[in-house]
Formats: C-alpha cells, structure tokens, sequence
C-alpha cells in the first residue's frame, strides 16, 4: 500500500507544480495519480473516495482536451451565481454523501463526504480554469490532512503531499491571478 502512496505524492508533486504552471501536461500525470489514489481508497475502505476517483479519471481525460487550446481557454474568476452553486453543491453533497456512507465500513464518513464532494467542485473549476479553484483546494487539502491522519493506519505520504498542496494552492491562486490579469491586458 506505501507504493501507492509514494506513487501518488510523486505524481501529485509533479502534476501540481505543472497545474500551478498552467500548462497542460499536468492531466496525464494527474490521471496517473488519481489510478494510484483510487486503488489506495479502495484497499483502505474510502468509499466515497473511490466514486470521487473513478470520476476524477473523467475529469482528467476532460481536462486533457479542454485545455488543448490554451491561447482559447483563458482564467477567470467565478461569477456570483457561480459561487452560489459551488457552495450549495458543496452543502448538499456532503450531506447527501454522509448519509449514504453512514451505511458503509467507511471509518470517517463525515469528513471523506466532504472532501470527496470539494474535491469534485475544485476539479469542475479546475478543468474550466476558475480562480475560485484555488479557494477550494485549500479548505478540501486542509481537510485530507486531518482526514488521513485519523485513519487507523495513518497515511503519512499522502498527509505531507497536501500540506505540500495546501501551500501550491496558495500559490497558484496568486499565480492563476497573475496570468489572468496579464491576459486581460
């Protein structure tokens, strides 16, 4: 299982630094990273990080042809009606996911529901460069560390990989910001 962990942080490093970076390469270490995590989720009972996983993969490959025509695909910043859909998906996804992993052996359902549901909300932005991502990511990363460091066996790669992406969120916020500005030019 420390494979899978290892690989993943390394991927993740790699695709973060690359997403930070806006360039699109990152999708094919991303979707590299999300086979690693599906099958560290499943062995460890994460089930809703398991259906987030299986949807990331769609994500990635989505993200791979959207951003094929950078010059086209710019940055900007989510409207008000954005926000108030993020939010609200947010509330009643980890409602909704709480309830139904309260029936599983998942050993932290309240807290995988919730990131498993930002995480699906920070990816949608992510793929469709909103700034607002980088918002999200923080909370959600912020909350995996807590969350893998409750786990019987506590997953110590996978908790230094988002402390390490709780920081690049910050950064790529400003980053994003910066390039979206200098578009606008």
């Amino acid at each position: 299982m420390m494979i899978l962990e290892i690989g993943a942080t390394i991927l993740g490093l790699s695709q973060g630094i690359l997403v930070l970076l806006n360039k699109r390469i990152n999708w094919i270490f991303y979707i590299a990273q999300i086979i690693c995590l599906l099958t560290f989720s499943y062995l460890n009972k994460l089930y809703g990080d398991v259906l987030g996983n299986g949807v990331y993969l769609i994500f990635g490959v989505l993200g791979w042809f959207l951003w094929k025509n950078e010059s086209k695909f710019l940055i900007t910043k989510c409207t008000n009606n954005e926000r108030l859909m993020y939010f609200s998906v947010i509330v009643l996804g980890t409602i909704t996911l709480f309830i139904l992993l309260g029936h599983t052996q998942d050993p932290l359902p309240f807290i995988d529901s919730f990131t498993t549901t930002t995480s699906f909300v920070a990816t949608y932005y992510m793929v469709r460069k909103k700034l607002d991502t980088w918002i999200i990511w923080f909370i959600n990363d912020i909350c995996y560390v807590f969350q893998y460091s409750l786990l019987e066996r506590q997953a110590y790669y996978l908790i230094a990989l988002n402390i390490v992406w709780t920081l690049m969120a910050v950064i790529s916020f400003f980053n994003w910001n910066r390039i979206m500005k200098g578009a606008s030019k």
